[in-house]
């Protein structure tokens, strides 16, 4: 198949979806991840598609723009009610998601160690005279402007921290999962280097399920999002002692 034929499918397969990853690119229609991305690319230079983190929406479907996501007023609540559970002293983590960013732009500065892969929190919080910070290092993703990879996971497993502030791109029965294997790997080392982890998530991703598995339900001890759990997922939170904080009550 050209490519030209690929992305004409491809349209056809938004139109009824709305939405598509980088790993359904790929399943899909028997394509390297390099190839999905550049048929992506190209989508998006003829207007049919945004692009978001791993993959991408149906342009007019579409209504915040990646890059302007963390700007969404249920991302800053979720963002703030975070901020309230930070204490001076405490030894916290932070990865790579656009809710959790904001956790580090509404930090005040006080007393704190924070570790990071993602560059854009270590800017935000830069000018924190009274914040240490801790960046990690390893293979460099230049989408996500974080470092991801073995050399990262590594890194991260020589922490132990008090509290994980970590973004989900899907929460389900079957607990967390990526849209990366390096993003997932990077998440699961985050998580067994914390002692109490939080999830930042807002409705959208409840029931989304990605090809990488990065946790069980029962690894999480609480979630913070913006609506209220489908009865299922709250269910499953109850049996896991998952503390749930609804932000939009």
């Amino acid at each position: 198949m050209t490519q030209k034929d690929r992305l004409e499918s491809m349209k056809s397969w938004l139109q009824i979806h709305h939405e598509i990853s980088i790993e359904i690119i790929m399943a899909k229609w028997n394509v390297s991840r390099d190839t999905a991305r550049r048929d992506l690319v190209k989508l998006e230079k003829m207007g049919d598609v945004v692009r978001t983190k791993g993959g991408a929406v149906l342009a007019s479907h579409q209504v915040i723009r990646y890059g302007d996501r963390s700007q969404h007023p249920s991302k800053i609540k979720i963002a703030k009610r975070a901020c309230e559970l930070i204490q001076e002293h405490d030894h916290v983590m932070f990865d790579t998601s656009t809710t959790v960013e904001l956790v580090a732009k509404q930090l005040n500065d006080q007393p704190l160690s924070v570790v990071t892969n993602s560059i854009d929190i270590v800017a935000a919080l830069s000018d924190h005279s009274d914040i240490d910070i801790y960046m990690i290092g390893g293979k460099f993703n230049r989408y996500h402007r974080s470092f991801l990879g073995f050399q990262a996971a590594e890194e991260l497993s020589k922490y132990r921290v008090d509290k994980l502030f970590i973004g989900a791109c899907g929460l389900g029965l079957e607990g967390l999962t990526a849209s990366s294997d390096d993003e997932a790997y990077v998440k699961r080392s985050m998580i067994a280097s914390a002692r109490e982890v939080t999830v930042l998530m807002d409705h959208s991703k409840l029931h989304k399920s990605f090809l990488h598995h990065v946790c069980e339900l029962s690894a999480v001890h609480r979630i913070i999002t913006d609506q209220p759990l489908t009865d299922e997922i709250k269910a499953a939170a109850e049996e896991y002692e998952i503390e749930v904080i609804i932000t939009n009550n």
